[in-house]
Order: C-alpha cells, then sequence, then structure tokens
C-alpha cells in the first residue's frame, strides 16, 4: 500500500503530537523541580508572623520511579531559602515500604531553623508500616498524627489522612490556647469545607498532585477523592488560607505535563498599615 506525503503528515500529527508530549512530560518536565512563592495573608492578630518561612513538598511516591537524586535537588532549594518550618505533606510512597529508606536518607538534608514536620497521605496509611516513623525520625523529621507542637508565636499541628486515617482535629489542639495561630498539615485539600476553628488560619495539603496531566486552557484531567474541589495554588476564604501544593513525585505513569514538581515556598505577609 502506498501512503501519500499527506497521509503520513497527518498520521505525524495525529499519533506524534501524543508521543512527543508524554517524551516531554517523563523526559523533561517530571525532572525539573520548579519553586513556587505564594504569600500568605495574616490576620490582624498575628501579624507577629510577618517574615515567617515555611517550605512545603509532598507526594513523593518514591518507589513509583522516584529519584534520590530529584529529592536532594529539592532539599538544596529549600535550603537555599533559609527557611523557618519544613512541613511534607505525605505519600512518602505508593505501596512498598522499602523505598522510605533512600527517600529519608535524600530528605536528612534539610535545615530549617525550627524544624521539619511530616504528616501521612492515604497511601502512607494504607500501606503503613512502623518504618514509617522509625526512618522519618532517624534523620529528625517529626512525624505529626493527630498531634501539635507549640512554638510559643505559633503552633504546627498534623492531621491523620481522612481518606486512609482518622483524622482528629478536636483532640489534637485539645491543649492549644484560643488565641494561638495554627498552622495544619492535612493530606487531603477538600478537608478545608469540613471545620471551623478560628485558630487555624492556615491548611497544607497535597494529594491532587495538581492534576499532574494538565490540559492546555482546561486544567487537570483527572483529580482524587478529596481532591476535586482544591486542585492547586492558594486559596483564601475570609481569614482562613489554604495551599495546596503540586508535589515532587508521580503516579500511575512517570509524566507530568503543564504541571511540573514543584517546592513550594510559602511566606506569612501581615496586612500594610
Amino acid at each position: 500500500m502506498n501512503i501519500s506525503r499527506r497521509q503520513w503528515l497527518t498520521r505525524l500529527a495525529v499519533y506524534g503530537s501524543p508521543v512527543a508530549a508524554f517524551g516531554y512530560g517523563s523526559l523533561i518536565e517530571s525532572n525539573v523541580v520548579s519553586v513556587t512563592e505564594a504569600e500568605i495573608p495574616l490576620p490582624d492578630r498575628h501579624a507577629h508572623l510577618d517574615g515567617l518561612k515555611i517550605a512545603v513538598m509532598g507526594d513523593f511516591h518514591h518507589d513509583d520511579w522516584g529519584s534520590d537524586r530529584h529529592i536532594r535537588a529539592a532539599v538544596n532549594k529549600i535550603n537555599d531559602r533559609a527557611v523557618d518550618v519544613v512541613i511534607l505533606v505525605g505519600d512518602y510512597i505508593s505501596d512498598d515500604i522499602a523505598a522510605m529508606e533512600p527517600l529519608c536518607a535524600a530528605l536528612s538534608g534539610l535545615r530549617p531553623r525550627l524544624g521539619t514536620f511530616a504528616i501521612l497521605g492515604n497511601h502512607d496509611c494504607w500501606h503503613f508500616d512502623p518504618a514509617i516513623p522509625r526512618l522519618l525520625g532517624e534523620v529528625g523529621i517529626h512525624l505529626l498524627v493527630n498531634e501539635s507542637r507549640d512554638f510559643g508565636d505559633f503552633v504546627v499541628t498534623g492531621l491523620d489522612s481522612f481518606w486512609g486515617g482518622k483524622p482528629d482535629l478536636p483532640f489534637a489542639l485539645d491543649k492549644i490556647d484560643r488565641d494561638k495561630p495554627v498552622f495544619v498539615g492535612w493530606h487531603e485539600p477538600d478537608l478545608f469545607d469540613m471545620y471551623d476553628d478560628p485558630r487555624v488560619f492556615l491548611q497544607l495539603s497535597g494529594h491532587t498532585h495538581g492534576g499532574q496531566v494538565c490540559a492546555p486552557f482546561y486544567g487537570p484531567l483527572l483529580l482524587p477523592k478529596y481532591g476535586e474541589k482544591y486542585p492547586y495554588g492558594h486559596y483564601l476564604d475570609g481569614d482562613r488560607s489554604l495551599f495546596v501544593t503540586r508535589g515532587i513525585g508521580t503516579l500511575g505513569v512517570p509524566a507530568r505535563f503543564l504541571c511540573p514538581p514543584e517546592v513550594a515556598l510559602l511566606t506569612m505577609t501581615a496586612k500594610p498599615t
């Protein structure tokens, strides 16, 4: 069968574009860690936190094509910014606990001023093993499961995954003063609508991968349960904020498209007087 030049060009356009897009997403975009910087407005009552810097990473899925080099590059980007706190928002693995050891080794280089804190994602809960908290702890990362750490001026709280665990915000905040500003790490972003505690002014989440594969002018093509309403970025509801990171790793396919992996650097910013 003879195929005309026009037919060859048509087939190249139809079949070649998706292949090229996948190649770009797997070989280029998924291997370049971007730094997303955002300012989080502070309620007037929390103006004393002006300038506080929090770095957010998550959704490593290190057993799904994870790269130690990739994680170390992200760690270096955080250290270069001299942040106060690092919060890891879960899904360190997809299902293979063995991936925790190299991931934690790569994360061990984090050097925030006040500490690195971790929460569990749904995959971590579904495939939980005592090695997860042990390995995180061995490299100085504090796992918070319905727990809070009080730094005096503010509190960092970590909640269990909604999809995979048993989160309990009232229990986590039971001993926290009513006027303390609280940062909550909660893996699934859509839980932002499920509570109304005035102490919590910023929720930090992941879970969605920002969609991982996005279409031009449309956005995420597929979002997970409990991550459909708030897929990515900063959302503001009165004095309350939610930030959802695109995450670092990939799940299902080793590619990202129009949705590069990121380290999020958030700076608390008081309103001008």
